[in-house]
């Protein structure tokens, strides 16, 4: 292993510096960052593919492999498993000729994927909408409005807080209208970097040995093949359609409009959750003030696993970051950075990046981990703090999840320490596990307190959430189920955008009860698949989501807060990182296989 040890610090320190620039490109782009990212990105591209086709590099692991396999403890017979299909699936078998096609096509397609999503921000960032009319902007939370607040009126935008409160509770359906088309019509030059992007990837598959791009996906994932995954999906999708049906009916029948659209769903869909569950989305705001929910998160997390946060000075890349170091018994192992507020220049969304990985370096030294949790949350003024929307509540929580899965990594081999080396679709189980807390009482009891007056969310209201987490469900289950069936579709072939928009509109018959408008362009803002690393992918959701409401429902059955259960958690799941197999880390921790139907059930489909 002296020969793999250094071979994974020189990746290590790559990613070290990369990750950086990435993410700034992210946060506070601008022309200079663009720059920056797109000289270091093909560079990248090309090392790691150069370095994945090395015939003598593949051959000295191989021989370290059998050679040495019985004696290597599992975490490093898994290195240089996971290795050895690196270099399979990087081409290293091939012929030079072939070997330069793959470089060719693996450097296109970076440069197709920042183009894609650097369209995407750039129509994003570049509308706004002015209202001048108070009528028109009668019902909008107080917090959302004052963030609107502009000269001339009331300025709304396709930021996410801006383009959700004008649609959930906007009075006007024109400008509704107006806003929507604005958002699903974003970056239409995206179509033709969609053709471009199924042709290569076709063509990368074809070159390594598979018919489809979504048989290569599928290498290196936890699902078998993508027939498995498209029944499962399929599945899902025809025992909720019917309950999805009902709720549209619900809506339809309160919205009492012949002609009901996409852009009325949102607005319809709040007005009939307050009637039926009896919440107002505006009336927990209060309770959940920012910095009030971050540290009753953190101490959520110090009670389940024993883990504590203490806010550290160091340099960050904006005035509101934060930084933290994590102990466990009084030692230092971890450090997490939070960027929440949405901003310009930001893209949408929520993420978790890692930044250092958990590992022993070629001297034996323990390097620590440090990670990033970023958000596009109300922003904060002296005089309007960040109230956040419980569902803002419960992404924070779904990307700390993904956070302590990387940050509570005990593994010392840098490949599969933290979320490296986690089959892609069940890397989503740690952070759909997480965010179920969030809608539970003894959690919410901790933090959720009223921002002036200090009060306790009462418990009618705590009540009223755990419909609010069930409220049409099936609906939204089916546009999840909708991503995931398309994505794996359109993955099959090198389809050309208007065949794309064929196979979606199909998919559509079967998982979308209101049918979206002809202008509808999704596929163009899809930026987890064309623009991230959800390609024939984006089931993972799903398929981990099964084991995320079985280990929830595990601990509600124990006591949330019993220790053994949040210990053993910790001791299997979150800190053996790629160093096994998930679903075999899932029967360790359960003592079982996975109960498939608890997703239907935590989820409230019957």
């Amino acid at each position: 292993m002296n020969f793999i040890r250094p071979m994974m610090e020189t990746d290590m320190l790559i990613n070290e510096f990369i990750t950086p620039v990435s993410h700034v490109n992210y946060v506070n782009n601008s022309e200079q960052t663009q720059d920056v990212y797109n000289y270091c990105m093909p560079e990248i591209t090309r090392y790691g593919t150069e370095l994945g086709q090395r015939t003598d590099i593949y051959e000295a692991v191989l021989d370290i492999f059998e050679a040495e396999k019985e004696t290597l403890k599992p975490a490093q017979v898994k290195v240089l498993e996971k290795m050895l299909k690196g270099f399979r699936l990087s081409g290293v078998h091939l012929p030079d000729e072939q070997k330069a096609r793959l470089m060719e096509i693996n450097l296109e397609l970076t440069n197709l994927s920042t183009d894609f999503s650097q369209n995407v921000l750039k129509d994003s960032d570049s509308f706004e909408l002015l209202i001048e009319d108070p009528k028109d902007v009668e019902g909008i939370p107080a917090p959302d409005l004052k963030t609107a607040e502009c000269e001339k009126g009331w300025c709304f935008t396709l930021k996410l807080p801006s383009y959700m409160a004008y649609m959930a509770y906007g009075p006007n359906r024109k400008i509704r209208e107006k806003l929507y088309h604005a958002f699903c019509t974003r970056a239409p030059q995206n179509a033709e970097i969609i053709e471009k992007t199924l042709k290569l990837r076709k063509e990368m598959a074809n070159i390594l040995g598979f018919s489809r791009f979504s048989d290569l996906s599928i290498e290196r994932k936890n699902a078998k093949k993508p027939e498995e995954v498209l029944q499962f999906l399929t599945d899902l999708a025809e025992k909720a359609y019917a309950q999805g049906k009902k709720e549209m009916e619900e809506l339809k029948k309160l919205a009492n409009l012949k002609d009901i659209a996409s852009y009325d769903t949102g607005f319809y869909s709040e007005k009939l959750r307050r009637i039926k569950c009896g919440y107002d989305e505006q009336e927990y705001r209060p309770y959940f003030e920012q910095d009030s929910v971050v540290k009753g998160l953190f101490d959520f997390v110090k009670k389940l696993f024993g883990v504590s946060f203490k806010q550290v000075d160091v340099p960050v890349w904006h005035e509101t970051v934060k930084a933290y170091d994590m102990s466990r018994d009084g030692k230092v192992f971890a450090r997490l950075f939070t960027d929440l507020e949405a901003r310009k220049g930001k893209r949408d969304g929520a993420w978790m990046n890692e930044w250092q990985t958990h590992h022993k370096d070629a001297d034996g030294n323990t390097v620590l981990a440090s990670g990033l949790i970023c958000g596009n949350f109300p922003q904060a003024a002296p005089d309007n703090p960040s109230l956040l929307r419980h569902s803002d509540v419960v992404t924070l929580f779904h990307e700390t999840g993904h956070a302590l899965h990387h940050l509570f990594s005990k593994v010392d081999e840098a490949e599969v320490s933290g979320v490296n080396g986690v089959d892609w679709d069940v890397i989503e189980f740690p952070s759909q596990f997480l965010e179920l807390f969030a809608y539970n009482r003894e959690v919410l009891k901790m933090f959720a307190k009223h921002y002036r007056t200090g009060e306790v969310l009462p418990d009618e209201m705590i009540d009223r959430l755990d419909g609010v987490r069930t409220f049409m469900a099936a609906s939204g289950m089916l546009r999840q189920l909708e991503f995931g069936i398309f994505d794996m579709t359109i993955h099959a072939d090198a389809y050309t955008a208007d065949e794309v928009q064929k196979i979606l509109d199909e998919i559509r018959k079967k998982t979308s009860i209101i049918l979206p408008p002809a202008y509808n362009k999704f596929q163009h803002g899809f930026s987890h698949i064309f623009a991230g690393g959800y390609a024939a992918g984006y089931y993972s959701y799903k398929w981990a989501e099964r084991l995320s409401c079985d280990a929830y429902s595990i601990f509600v059955d124990n006591g949330v807060f019993d220790g053994k259960t949040g210990e053993k958690f910790m001791d299997t799941v979150l800190s053996s990182g790629g160093s096994m197999d998930m679903m075999e880390l899932f029967e360790q921790f359960a003592g079982r296989q996975p109960d498939n139907d608890s997703l239907l059930r935590v989820n409230g489909i019957k």
